[in-house]
């Protein structure tokens, strides 16, 4: 070949490497928001005692599904980009039927997303709801999976755990499992973006993930008289491993089996979230990936979000929270962030965020099953 038909070639494959790396460039750093972390993933080791024993559920031994829909996930074949398992009070019925609301099964499906609820068993003290109840919602909507234990709060592990399992081993071919509380308040069309921002950016697909609200360095609360007061038998350090928020957290159906089947050696601890993806996490030596900032812990930002989305088209700071015990506002702020996705929502300049305008106010919010009575007792 000619001299400079040569150099002609060469300057052609330097030109187009370059136009490569670029493209990459462009197409990796710009689809990420620049409040997130880019996905940290390790490469799955096998494990010899990843088997998980279909009788015992972490050391609850002859467990059993009580309501478990058996071709749920065959619906999707292999296109089903996540599943939320929503852990729900067995009695919270009206929660479960706001969320139904706020995002129809025919929204989730054309979003590739599919949702259930977990529940346990109805516990003895409980007067208001029957059994029947429960079955006559599962043969509804289909959407309802319920273990054999009794609803507690100390019993929250095991509903954690069982619903990464079932997501696991009935939903395996999902790419992405959202682990979230029915009192969580999120922005589904932020998520899904996120989601297949990570599918197009991330190649390995034999590796772990967990992403969500990072807690560090929290300590065991050894004061009696706290709800949370952890005994030192039931954990004997001075600090947690760094752990997700249970509000809401991302993982995939390969990283949940391996968290099930450590949940199956370890000693058990019923501050679910902690131990799930804190003590077992790090006993795989999982990553945590940091999405803090779509997080807020007060309600009433969210509130003032939707109130923004009406009055000024604003984009709210935040895609998750807490709903503060207002059931409303689960579906409130669904529609607020499906008017931003369809219809163009401007951004907040620094003294427009939320933090700096937002005014909360006073709701009358009624109980579940009553509102609350207010007795003397004699001392």
């Amino acid at each position: 070949m000619p001299r400079k038909l040569c150099k002609i070639k060469h300057i052609f494959v330097t030109t187009l490497a370059l136009f490569v790396v670029i493209l990459i460039y462009i197409l990796f750093y710009e689809n990420f928001n620049d409040e997130d972390e880019f996905i940290i993933v390790k490469a799955i080791e096998p494990y010899d005692d990843d088997e998980i024993s279909p009788s015992n559920l972490v050391n609850f031994t002859n467990f059993q599904y009580k309501i478990k829909p058996d071709s749920l996930c065959n619906n999707f074949e292999d296109d089903l980009l996540g599943v939320l398992i929503v852990t729900s009070y067995v009695g919270h019925d009206e929660v479960r039927s706001a969320h139904r609301q706020a995002l129809t099964q025919q929204k989730l499906q054309s979003l590739g997303l599919l949702r259930v609820f977990l529940l346990a068993d109805i516990p003895p003290s409980e007067r208001f709801i029957q059994q029947k109840s429960i079955y006559d919602e599962s043969d509804r909507f289909e959407d309802i999976i319920q273990g054999n234990f009794h609803e507690a709060y100390r019993n929250l592990t095991y509903k954690h755990v069982m619903g990464l399992r079932w997501a696991a081993s009935e939903c395996s071919f999902a790419k992405y499992i959202i682990k979230l509380d029915d009192d969580t308040v999120f922005d589904v069309f932020h998520l899904v973006n996120y989601l297949e921002n990570i599918e197009s950016t991330v190649v390995d697909v034999n590796a772990h993930l967990l992403a969500g609200y990072i807690l560090d360095g929290k300590k065991p609360i050894r004061l009696q008289a706290s709800k949370w007061y952890v005994t030192f038998e039931e954990y004997g350090e001075d600090i947690y491993p760094d752990y997700l928020s249970g509000w809401l957290y991302i993982t995939n159906p390969q990283t949940a089996r391996s968290l099930v089947a450590e949940s199956q050696s370890q000693s058990y601890f019923w501050i679910d979230d902690t131990w799930v993806t804190g003590v077992l996490r790090q006993k795989r030596n999982i990553s945590l990936t940091r999405l803090n900032k779509w997080f807020s812990a007060n309600s009433q930002f969210l509130d003032c979000c939707v109130s923004d989305v009406r009055r000024h088209s604003f984009k709210c700071d935040y895609h998750v929270g807490p709903n503060g015990g207002d059931v409303k506002l689960i579906k409130d702020f669904m529609n607020a962030m499906e008017n931003c996705y369809e219809n163009e929502c401007f951004e907040r300049t620094s003294e427009q965020s939320v933090k700096e305008t937002c005014v909360g106010h006073v709701k009358n919010i009624i109980g579940q099953h009553g509102a609350a009575v207010v007795k003397s007792i004699k001392l």
